[in-house]
């Protein structure tokens, strides 16, 4: 018995190492990006002052779950970025052994069950997310859950039993995922479209039963939220979602919807490129297999996540549409299987269609260890991770060069933006060292000159330096000196540092 026990952990261990070696290799190769400095931060503000910080990510429109998850890990790893994404390191970790007990509970083989850990550790979209202190990965965990504790709800219900440990769990994971991103309300359709479409020779009272059962979860979970209406902050939530949708007035009487429309393509190539089109055909080949119900209830609960975001996105990032992944992973796990129990030409289909997505993912992973700048990226991502100021390039030199400055003088930085990855990132490597000499503000930007209080100001201290984007410093530093400077790949905006003591003192 025990050695059966040991092979039954065999396997997964490995997959547990070999995902471990993936991800934390060269974790912080990758510059800080501008949410992550943002939300990283503002764990470092709870630690300085729980009381006055504990949801300041409210009035910011977001929910403070994950910013609360990332504090204990503020105090165990002295790399403050690090500290930050091996929490999505973590998440990936539990995500990769709810996706198996998914498939178990599906009654699926060993082999589908250890192929979908694959697929979380390997496919592109879950490999990059599970690298980056942001906000995505946890809420498709929440989504992950609800599948499996809605499974067991309904397997419980043909067996005669009410699952009340599955509602309650359910109503948790529901909570905790609007406790999480608001997007999570865009996920409760998952609660119940299973059980209209996965169960076969129920009637329709038991149905309406089990409906009513997944009721007690919104309730649950509609309670969870709620209780942050006591925090006077809570009206702010809902400030930030004009930036990023548009109002269903315009869509409808403004015809917004015609350019919002005109953009499905573009998202649906976020797909393509993140979970690979091998994947993607798998996965709607999965409707016509086999489990096509169960398959058809995982489509139409992206596809009630997505298509508002579709509809309404006035700018829409790829990590937006991440908790997608789960769906279709699972689908294409589905559809898998209804090839590899066909004739042979099937299976071979199958096996060619599995590699050419790991030879996809491979490529993903490689430069992702190697060389960041060389990451497939698409358009929108390489604009966001690579080339523009949410970038953090150069942002931890500039925190290393300070620190040299500081001990035997005064330093005044000023810096471009007022949050993010400037003047957060600087921010955030400095927390809880020694910041005697040292003072930084946020000027805004672009920076065309200097207000009169910090002219005022500058004379207080020995040293003065500038730090932000070359195409955001509007100004002439003729009489300044380049300390340091970090140019982003594909002849994007640098990264610098300038000496301006003597600018300002002329001014």
């Amino acid at each position: 018995m025990k050695k059966k026990s040991k092979a039954l952990w065999l396997i997964p261990g490995l997959i547990v190492l070999f995902y471990l070696l993936l991800h934390v290799i060269n974790l912080v190769k990758l510059p800080v990006f501008a949410d992550e400095s943002i939300y990283i931060r503002w764990t470092q503000l709870i630690i300085d002052d729980w009381q006055r910080y504990l949801f300041f990510s409210l009035n910011d429109g977001k929910t403070p779950l994950f910013i609360w998850l990332l504090l204990p890990f503020q105090f165990i790893f002295q790399n403050q970025l690090f500290a930050g994404r091996i929490l999505a390191v973590i998440i990936g970790l539990i995500q990769m052994f709810i996706v198996k007990k998914i498939i178990k509970a599906w009654k699926l083989k060993k082999r589908y069950q250890y192929l979908g850990m694959l697929l979380v550790c390997c496919l592109p979209f879950w490999y990059f997310h599970h690298r980056m202190a942001l906000m995505d990965g946890l809420l498709t965990l929440w989504a992950s859950l609800i599948i499996l504790f809605t499974h067991s709800l309904i397997v419980n219900f043909k067996n005669k039993k009410i699952a009340m440990k599955s509602i309650l769990f359910n109503g948790l994971a529901l909570g905790a995922g609007l406790l999480t991103k608001l997007p999570m309300l865009l996920l409760v359709p998952t609660l119940f479209l299973p059980i209209v479409f996965s169960l076969k020779k129920i009637k329709r009272a038991d149905k309406l039963k089990l409906l009513i059962y997944q009721s007690f979860s919104l309730l649950i979970g509609g309670v969870m939220f709620v209780a942050l209406k006591l925090h006077p902050a809570f009206s702010q939530l809902f400030s930030r979602g004009s930036d990023f949708l548009y109002p269903w007035q315009e869509i409808v009487f403004n015809q917004a919807w015609q350019q919002t429309m005109g953009n499905i393509p573009t998202y649906l190539n976020y797909f393509i490129q993140y979970l690979t089109w091998p994947i993607l055909l798998l996965s709607i080949f999965s409707l016509f297999g086999q489990h096509k119900k169960m398959s058809l209830a995982l489509h139409l609960s992206w596809l009630g996540y997505a298509l508002p975001i579709f509809i309404m996105g006035r700018m829409v990032y790829p990590r937006y549409l991440f908790p997608v992944s789960i769906f279709i992973t699972l689908a294409a796990i589905l559809g898998i299987k209804d090839l590899l129990d066909k004739q042979k030409v099937f299976k071979l289909s199958a096996i060619c269609l599995m590699l050419i997505s790991g030879f996809v993912s491979g490529k993903f992973i490689y430069y992702s260890l190697v060389n960041h700048n060389k990451i497939p990226f698409v358009s929108a991502d390489k604009v966001q991770y690579l080339t523009e100021w949410s970038a953090g390039y150069g942002v931890k030199e500039t925190v290393e060069l300070i620190q040299t400055l500081t001990p035997d003088h005064s330093v005044l930085v000023l810096s471009e933006g007022y949050f993010g990855t400037l003047p957060d990132g600087l921010l955030m490597y400095l927390h809880r060292r020694d910041v005697t000499n040292l003072y930084i503000t946020g000027i805004g930007q672009p920076i065309y000159g200097f207000s009169p209080e910090i002219l005022t100001l500058a004379p207080e201290y020995d040293q003065v330096l500038l730090v932000g984007n070359s195409h955001r410093l509007q100004l002439s530093l003729a009489e300044g000196k380049l300390l340091l400077e970090s140019c982003r790949p594909f002849n994007s905006p640098c990264h610098q540092v300038w000496d301006i003591t003597k600018l300002v003192q002329i001014n």
